[in-house]
């Protein structure tokens, strides 16, 4: 179409198409199609764009987090530490106009002692002395805590009246120390034990008293005088010492007598000297006016300790609580086993010389300033030679009574205990003629109870026999050696076994075999001087004849047999 001149010519999309014909029509929508496209890709990228910028700021914020508890554990971690002080006095305390506190206190940092200030937040007034404060870097107090619980345990011996203490440790050496005010609470005494601070400055505590339960045995033994066999005379003389003065006490006031303050068992091992003690408690018991005796058995090794003034302290201890005891009008025996053990003689050099110190503390209980009333101490002894001088004189105690080792008779009374009517013996066998077999067999000079020769300080040998060792705890081993041997043939019989003649005469060869052996391995001169044989004066022993010839009675402790000469 031709237009005028000077005019413009428009024309519309579909006339452009048409004009330009189908091919150019067909380019310009692909290129469309490829802008749509561009666009949704752009789009898609940046929808992960973002989902990658979420994940990114999550992990950015769990680092940031984790960050921060980090630095929160650093500087956690880099906190300088605090130590540990003892309150010892506030110093100064004072508030100014802007109501804040300026404080100060003296303390015991080991073992240095300063002034240091008081922070601002916490009351110098709760400050006591003995607690236990916390000082940071600057050496300033800011926290408080009980005071402690652990610590040096002393004794007291002196109260100053400023309320100072003069206290000792287990060594003996002394120190001053001040109380506080928990141990305020309770009124100090000499012989109480205190607890203390590390530096030993302040009384933290009073302990409660120290149980004396692991040094004596309080009881009322179930052993009567019926008991024990053989010692008759022995039993006599221990119940006019012992009994009549609290069974007939007017009487010995009628009379102005006093009763013994101690008496002494002593002889051989084994014979009856613990049992005669319980006894004698036991009868007290029965036939007190006041009710019933007490028996106080101490343990004397126990009392034995390696640091001085220790073993004195204990025995005081002991004697205190027989003088309670005792307050009452009841009788209290305080019994002394061993006491050679204890109570040696001073300057003998045997021991560590301890003694030096126990003895005199021993006697100043015994008849010290100090009333005993109702209190009587019995010892027991295998070395009354050992015993200090001092201890046995008269007036301390008063009587000694030996019990010696049993002889036939009496051997017979106190076999007659072990061996009753109630026990299974074989048709036809009477106890007694039983009993009259063993104690003839175990007493017999012959051959086969030939222990050993012994040679005295005076150059003469001697035959010893099982009858010259002989003792009632012998005697109850043999008769139980008898009596198992009768339980072992009843679990294998299915039912009660008799005793007879062939299980006691093997029960004393058995008997006859172990004290033969333990006599040749022992010392001479300490074995007799223990068991009184030939005075204590035996230099050597040898074995018997028969048994260097090996044909002298045999036991078979395998069998429980008797074996004879010959086999």
């Amino acid at each position: 179409m031709t237009a005028t001149a000077g005019s413009e010519t428009t024309m519309s999309d579909d006339e452009t198409k048409t004009a330009q014909g189908p091919g150019q029509a067909d380019c310009q929508t692909d290129a469309l199609q490829a802008r749509d496209r561009a666009l949704d890709e752009l789009a898609q990228a940046n929808d992960q764009l973002m989902a990658k910028n979420h994940a990114l700021a999550a992990a950015l914020t769990r680092a940031s987090q984790e960050l921060t508890k980090a630095k929160s554990q650093l500087g956690q971690f880099a906190q300088p530490p605090l130590n540990f002080a003892t309150m010892v006095a506030v110093e100064a305390c004072a508030t100014d106009d802007l109501g804040v506190q300026h404080a100060s206190a003296e303390i015991l940092s080991g073992s240095r002692r300063m002034i240091v200030p008081v922070s601002t937040t916490l009351q110098a007034s709760r400050l006591k002395p003995g607690d236990t404060v916390l000082l940071n870097e600057n050496m300033v107090i800011v926290g408080r805590r009980d005071a402690d619980r652990l610590g040096a345990v002393l004794h007291v011996k002196q109260v100053f009246a400023d309320g100072r203490v003069l206290a000792a440790d287990a060594g003996g050496a002394l120190q001053v120390v001040r109380p506080t005010a928990v141990s305020l609470e309770s009124t100090l005494e000499p012989g109480d034990r205190v607890l203390t601070d590390a530096a030993r400055r302040f009384v933290l505590d009073v302990l409660p008293a120290q149980e004396d339960a692991d040094l004596v045995l309080e009881e009322t033994p179930d052993v009567a005088f019926d008991d024990i066999g053989g010692l008759d005379e022995q039993i006599g003389r221990i119940r006019d010492a012992v009994q009549l003065p609290f069974q007939h006490r007017e009487l010995y006031r009628r009379y102005h007598l006093n009763a013994p303050k101690g008496i002494l068992l002593y002889g051989p091992p084994g014979n009856g000297k613990t049992m005669i003690a319980k006894a004698v408690a036991h009868a007290l018991a029965q036939g007190a006016d006041a009710g019933s005796g007490v028996f106080l058995s101490v343990k004397g090794p126990e009392l034995l300790n390696k640091y001085v003034g220790e073993s004195e302290r204990l025995i005081r201890l002991i004697f205190r609580r027989a003088r309670e005891r005792a307050a009452d009008g009841r009788p209290v025996i305080v019994f002394i086993d061993e006491m050679d053990s204890l109570l040696r003689t001073r300057g003998s050099g045997v021991s560590s010389d301890v003694e030096t110190t126990i003895v005199p503390q021993f006697l100043a209980e015994l008849d010290g300033v100090e009333r005993l009333d109702n209190v009587m101490v019995i010892g027991a002894s295998n070395r009354v030679d050992m015993i200090d001088p001092a201890v046995l004189r008269p007036g301390r105690l008063d009587v000694k009574i030996r019990i010696d080792r049993p002889r036939e008779s009496q051997a017979c009374q106190i076999v007659r205990h072990y061996l009753t009517d109630d026990l299974p013996l074989e048709p036809g066998v009477d106890v007694d003629a039983l009993v009259g077999v063993l104690v003839h067999d175990l007493f017999a000079h012959g051959e086969h109870r030939h222990v050993a020769d012994v040679l005295d300080d005076s150059g003469v040998w001697s035959p010893l026999y099982l009858g010259d060792v002989v003792s009632g705890a012998m005697l109850k081993n043999i008769v139980d050696r008898a009596k198992t041997r009768a339980v072992k043939a009843s679990i294998e019989t299915g039912s009660d076994v008799a005793l007879s003649v062939a299980m006691l005469a093997g029960a004393v060869d058995g008997e006859f075999q172990e004290t033969r052996d333990a006599v040749l391995d022992a010392d001479p001169v300490q074995w007799s001087r223990i068991n009184g044989i030939a005075g204590g004066r035996v230099v050597r022993i040898r074995p018997a004849a028969g048994y260097r010839a090996g044909y002298a009675t045999g036991y078979d402790a395998g069998t429980d047999e008797v074996r004879t000469s010959g086999e």
